[in-house]
């Protein structure tokens, strides 16, 4: 079984890390959902995101974070990239709950959440091991689907955060989301711009290069992708619900990245050997 992987560490632990983390997410999105008052200093349509998304890790996030973690410890391999996915998903969700929602009751779950998302992450990835996971895979000609897959959404999310960035700088005025928001800055340009799009870009190299963490990064960037497209639609659909944009063609065009973020995510793990 790949827990066997994990040299020198209890892997109960790494369970009971994912079971506490499920229910702190369960519990954030809870108290969002049912406590009147919780985002009550958001304004109106950050207050739709925050509700839309507290809706999805509930429904989506959670039951597939234990479902991955119990896959995994029956020898599922592509659990495991379906588990680092997840985890970064929660570090970035927790990132903008932390920082861009209004200080609340659930603040130290937040700081908690975001803590055991990014521990349980770090724990995964040293107890298997990039060299382990790259053989995993059998004979690789080639990952040219997966490198243009990368370098293309890589480039696509760039123009798209820069075109609404540069022009409001040149002229001086905020973006309107944030008008929209009321945000002092837009956390989803902060961890794409800082973190995430730079990655895309660095696995793509690493893929390139067949280096063992491409092989790590890779699949857990396009299961990533599969959970943030999916949340992203269903924030656009309810605010497209309660009147806050006129259409929800976002949403759609954000299903269809998911569909496609899955169809590369199980080319590049056709070739992976069974547990």
């Amino acid at each position: 079984m790949i827990l066997d992987s994990f040299a020198g560490m209890n892997s109960k632990i790494f369970r009971w890390m994912i079971v506490i983390l499920a229910l702190l997410v369960a519990a954030a999105s809870l108290g969002g959902l049912l406590i009147n008052d919780m985002y009550a200093a958001e304004s109106g349509d950050w207050l739709a995101q925050c509700l839309a998304q507290d809706l999805f890790d509930l429904c989506i996030a959670v039951p597939a974070l234990l479902l991955s973690l119990l896959l995994y410890e029956k020898g599922s391999r592509i659990a495991f990239f379906l588990l680092t996915g997840l985890l970064v998903f929660l570090i970035y969700t927790f990132i903008i709950y932390t920082l861009s929602v209004h200080f609340n009751s659930f603040f130290l779950v937040y700081c908690f959440a975001l803590a055991l998302s990014s521990y349980s992450l770090i724990v995964l990835l040293y107890g298997v091991g990039s060299g382990t996971v790259k053989g995993w895979f059998g004979i690789r000609q080639s990952e040219t689907v997966s490198i243009t897959y990368l370098l293309f959404f890589a480039a696509l999310f760039y123009l798209l955060w820069l075109a609404d960035i540069i022009p409001s700088i040149a002229s001086g005025k905020v973006p309107a989301i944030l008008e929209q928001t009321g945000l002092l800055t837009n956390p989803v340009h902060v961890v794409d711009l800082s973190f995430l799009l730079p990655g895309f870009v660095v696995t793509a190299m690493l893929l390139k290069k067949r280096h063992s963490l491409g092989y790590v990064f890779a699949p857990t960037i396009m299961a990533f992708s599969i959970v943030m497209t999916l949340s992203i639609a269903t924030i656009v659909f309810y605010e497209y619900a309660k009147g806050f944009v006129p259409q929800y063609s976002v949403g759609i065009a954000m299903i269809v990245s998911s569909i496609l973020s899955l169809l590369v995510l199980l080319h590049f793990t056709r070739g992976l050997k069974h547990g």
